[in-house]
């Protein structure tokens, strides 16, 4: 069953304006979050799901039973952009890229099935295209629940919500982001992404591991390049405590500026969601 992990819904949210409003949707290998916005960019509500997936089928089952049951799924809205999380993703320059070449992109990788689903994302201000895949069941049953909709990689979303800080700062900016036991870390020079990667962690010392990497891969100094930090993590955890014995400058990125947020938000910590965020910045 379903696990209502956070519930927010401002006094606001009218459930007969939403054909007004914009829906956003992230789903991830057990999770689901969402959340819904007015044309003025207030977030209305928002609500994040866990599933026990030892006692349900599937995680398409999961997904299936969720947007049967949440009232607010079954609102109809002006617009609904969908992101799913995929660990099978690689970059192409955008120059090179052909459409019909993605299959031999992505199983240099990884295994390719005719079950699975495969995606190429335009990613904006980088020569770059996201190529991935996804099980092309969930792919199908998204697009019959919300018709319309275009699908996008979790990790687009990432890139273009770093992006939008890192082009407002000078040099050297690294970003971790935490959610549902993977790591995902970016190195941006100014606003030109450098690298990108996805890593599935269990310890602290498995996430300090993959940071460090990036830092040592790109002869970054621990002791004055900045560690900005998104996703399911607070300052007293024991992963936070581990990460600032290796990395001096380390911070929680804040809310994006284009987002308002009602009284119900007072006291929730806005980088949990900052991927979930970002996903206003994607295309329709």
């Amino acid at each position: 069953m379903s696990r209502i992990n956070q519930e927010i819904v401002e006094y606001s949210f009218s459930s007969k304006s939403t054909l007004s409003y914009e829906l956003n949707i992230l789903i991830g290998a057990d999770s689901i979050y969402y959340w819904v916005n007015d044309a003025q960019l207030n977030i209305l509500a928002l609500k994040s799901f866990h599933f026990d997936h030892k006692k349900e089928k599937s995680s398409l089952e999961s997904f299936k039973s969720l947007f049967i049951e949440d009232p607010l799924l079954k609102e109809t809205y002006r617009t609904t952009k969908i992101v799913l999380t995929s660990p099978h993703f690689t970059l192409i320059p955008s120059k090179f890229y052909q459409e019909k070449e993605k299959i031999t992109y992505l199983k240099n990788l990884t295994p390719v099935a005719d079950a699975d689903f495969l995606g190429a994302d335009n990613l904006k201000n980088q020569a770059f295209k996201n190529v991935y895949m996804i099980d092309k069941q969930l792919v199908n049953f998204t697009q019959t629940t919300f018709p319309q909709t275009k699908i996008h990689h979790f990790i687009t979303a990432l890139i273009e919500g770093y992006q939008k800080i890192a082009e407002l700062r000078q040099g050297h900016q690294v970003f971790a982001n935490l959610r549902d036991g993977h790591i995902q870390i970016l190195f941006f020079d100014e606003k030109n992404l450098i690298f990108v990667n996805a890593y599935a962690y269990q310890t602290a010392q498995d996430v300090i591991y993959y940071i460090m990497l990036v830092y040592d891969q790109f002869k970054l100094n621990s002791e004055t390049i900045p560690l900005s930090i998104s996703g399911s993590l607070t300052q007293d955890s024991d992963i936070y405590k581990f990460i600032f014995r290796y990395i001096r400058l380390v911070n929680f990125v804040q809310a994006p500026t284009y987002l308002r947020f009602g009284n119900q938000f007072t006291g929730v910590p806005k980088h949990f969601y900052f991927d979930l965020f970002s996903i206003k910045l994607l295309g329709d």
